[in-house]
This record gives C-alpha cells, sequence and structure tokens, in this order.
C-alpha cells in the first residue's frame, strides 16, 4: 500500500502527463490550423480570378448559332479556320526540323 505521499505524486504525474499529451496534442492541431488557413487563403485567392474571369466570359456576346446561319457562309468560315490550322501545323512542323533539312 502507498503512503498518503504517493498518491499525490502518482496523481500529479497523471497530471502532468495529461497536461503534456494536451499540450503536443494541441500543438499540432495550431501547425494544422495554420496550413488549412493557407489554403484558404489561396483557394479564395483562385476562386476570385474565376469570378473575373467568368465576369469577362459573361461580358462577350454569344456567337450566332451555326444552325440558324446561311451554310455557305459556314462552310467558308470552316475552310478558312482549316486553312489557317494546316498553315500553322506546316510552321510547327518547319519548326521542328533540323537546320540542315530546312528548304528556305
Amino acid at each position: 500500500m502507498l503512503p498518503w505521499w504517493g498518491w499525490v505524486m502518482v496523481w500529479l504525474l497523471l497530471l502532468v502527463g495529461g497536461a503534456a499529451w494536451v499540450g503536443v496534442l494541441s500543438r499540432r492541431v495550431w501547425g494544422k490550423t495554420k496550413v488549412l488557413a493557407a489554403e484558404v487563403q489561396r483557394a479564395g485567392a483562385l476562386v476570385a480570378e474565376l469570378e473575373a474571369r467568368a465576369d469577362e466570359l459573361r461580358e462577350l456576346d454569344d456567337p450566332f448559332p451555326a444552325v440558324l446561319r446561311d451554310p455557305r457562309e459556314v462552310r467558308a468560315e470552316a475552310r478558312t479556320l482549316r486553312r489557317e490550322q494546316r498553315a500553322a501545323r506546316r510552321q510547327r512542323r518547319a519548326e521542328r526540323l533540323p537546320p540542315w533539312a530546312r528548304v528556305h
């Protein structure tokens, strides 16, 4: 059987150990809270940027649907677009060629 001061020491040891454990856990939580706050701030900046971009896109005029346009205009526009895409593709291919294979 422990004397009275032995029980006091056991309880003091339990209290100090519990306080240390709570301190360790609270420090861990504090660190995670700081990281979370940084992520929330970054997400808020991203949302603000996305909202600004969405406002820009809302201000653009909606294109007239191709179904309601003259088929000749749509076909001519498609041909022009394909021609521009082919020219851009040729340009990219020419840039990838080694210098000795380029024809000027």
